[in-house]
């Protein structure tokens, strides 16, 4: 089969069969397209071409880029699941999947804020305007919650159910899972709804525009992960807080809050939608803190 007709096949079975997210199809789209841009380019344009020294001179390829650990990664997963594809519809002449070997996870700590410096980020959103009643309830949501940035941008006005303090998300592979909201963050989004219309007017044309999306931007369209990291920045500064945190950032400050003053791991895990429990560990670093403190208070011969 045609490299091309292959990749299309293949992201059917990922959106259709598999239920990925849009972010992950692009990203699966992207390390695709790169891979068959090289098979190209060493007159490769059959399925049945490929084979393992065909990829392994493609790693080394890769190796220009410097891409990041958790990059190599995904691409690895990209390319394992697109092999595995072929081998189950019979389009590739070997059992690739099984004879590469995926590269080490190396460890990583999020820059954070502390509960301090988090009160003083969000004090730093003056619920003053319509904007401001927007970035409030955004950066609310967001540590209320622990939600993806992804997660975020699309949630949707049928997803809220303020009574019961819940939000609906959507996480990865399109799982569903409930997280909640504390007092202020319902309090900010009703605040917020009660002028959300103001986005969604179209000041040209005299009339609304439909959107179901929660958060908007000023042409009233889903607002974008780039704008959020605008906003971020820009409230960060406000605060005068010295740091560079990516919005995950505030994932990790919110899991990180909620273990130090006592939550399960498990409990933690289900908020923040991880399969792996694995994964939630990265978060357990600053219970070390806690635990010195804890030393130095009750042990009897600490000091």
């Amino acid at each position: 089969m045609e490299l091309n007709q292959s990749i299309e096949l293949f992201i059917k079975y990922i959106k259709f069969e598999k239920n990925l997210t849009p972010n992950t199809i692009s990203a699966y789209s992207k390390d695709l397209s790169l891979f068959i841009e090289y098979l190209v380019r060493h007159n490769v344009y059959e399925t049945y071409q490929i084979n393992l020294k065909i990829f392994k001179n493609f790693l080394k390829f890769l190796d220009k880029y410097n891409y990041s650990n958790n990059t190599i990664l995904r691409k690895f997963s990209t390319y394992i699941n697109y092999f595995k594809f072929l081998e189950q519809n019979s389009l590739i002449s070997i059992q690739l999947s099984q004879y590469i070997s995926i590269p080490k996870k190396e460890s990583r700590f999020y820059n954070f804020l502390t509960e301090s410096e988090m009160s003083k980020l969000l004090e730093s959103i003056k619920p003053e305007g319509n904007f401001g009643k927007r970035d409030r309830a955004i950066f609310e949501v967001f540590y209320s919650t622990g939600i993806r940035i992804s997660e975020l941008i699309n949630i949707t006005v049928d997803n809220l159910n303020l009574k019961e303090n819940e939000i609906k998300i959507y996480g990865k592979g399109r799982k569903e899972r409930i997280v909640f909201l504390d007092k202020l963050a319902v309090k900010c989004l009703k605040d917020y709804l009660e002028i959300r219309n103001y986005f969604l007017f179209d000041f040209k044309k005299n009339s609304y525009k439909k959107s179901n999306f929660l958060f908007l931007n000023k042409n009233g369209d889903r607002i974008s992960q780039r704008y959020i990291r605008v906003l971020l920045k820009k409230y960060l500064e406000l605060a005068g807080i010295n740091k560079q945190l990516s919005p995950h950032g505030l994932r990790h400050s919110f899991a990180s809050h909620l273990l130090q003053e006592g939550a399960g791991i498990r409990e933690v895990q289900e908020l923040l939608g991880h399969e792996n429990i694995n994964t939630t560990q990265i978060y357990t670093h600053l219970n070390i803190k806690k635990i010195k403190n804890d030393y130095n208070k009750y042990h009897p011969r600490a000091n």
